[in-house]
């Protein structure tokens, strides 16, 4: 179960909540680990991640709407809903989600400042116009306190990071990048699935 919730909180670590129907390859720098597809409609996004022997291949799905989501264990034949009361929904998941693609840096200040951790924050510098996988982005610089730095491209189109590196020896992709309307299965609960109460589990 803790392995289970790595895998949520990697899952949340790098939601991005589009305006754009689309699908997209994710490319992690750190090899397995994490996000390899996603789903994006108005109002949800599908995450898929390979998993393991134990849950087979998670999906997260994520309903802004509704602000609510539903994790599915595949080899299971299962599905958590609902943010345990015991966890906390982490800030950065709006931070892929770029309001003003030209001007973003306020809105990631003013992000690490409600997460606290503006003693972090450097810098955050927009380079220009550029190009990745075809596709029309802003990159920007972002400086630590430390002087670690960090490249991130945001798509002018989706409003969303594409592609950041730089972190820590890590980063992220997005590839393959399809538009257009995403099959309505994908963002519903597979029949036959049961429910798993996981705060229930981790009380007892």
């Amino acid at each position: 179960m803790v392995s289970a919730y790595f895998v949520l909180g990697v899952l949340f670590t790098a939601s991005m909540v589009m305006a754009q129907d689309f699908s997209a390859d994710v490319i992690n720098a750190r090899g397995s680990q994490g996000i390899k597809k996603v789903y994006s409609t108005r109002d949800k996004v599908r995450y898929e991640v390979e998993g393991d022997q134990a849950m087979g291949p998670i999906a997260a799905i994520v309903d802004e709407t509704q602000k609510n989501w539903v994790v599915l264990l595949s080899g299971r034949h299962m599905y958590i809903d609902g943010w345990p009361p015991m966890m906390q929904k982490p800030i950065i998941t709006q931070y892929w989600h770029v309001q003003d693609v030209n001007d973003a840096c306020p809105q990631w200040k003013k992000l690490a400042e409600q997460a606290g951790t503006t003693k972090n924050w450097g810098s955050c510098t927009k380079i220009g116009s550029d190009t990745v996988g075809g596709r029309s982005t802003v990159k920007y610089e972002g400086v630590s306190s430390k002087g670690d730095k960090s490249n991130i491209w945001v798509d002018t189109k989706l409003h969303c990071v594409i592609k950041m590196d730089g972190v820590t020896g890590g980063g992220i992709e997005l590839t393959n990048i399809k538009e257009g309307a995403q099959p309505a299965g994908l963002f519903t609960i597979p029949a036959g699935y049961t429910r798993f109460d996981m705060a229930s589990m981790m009380q007892r």
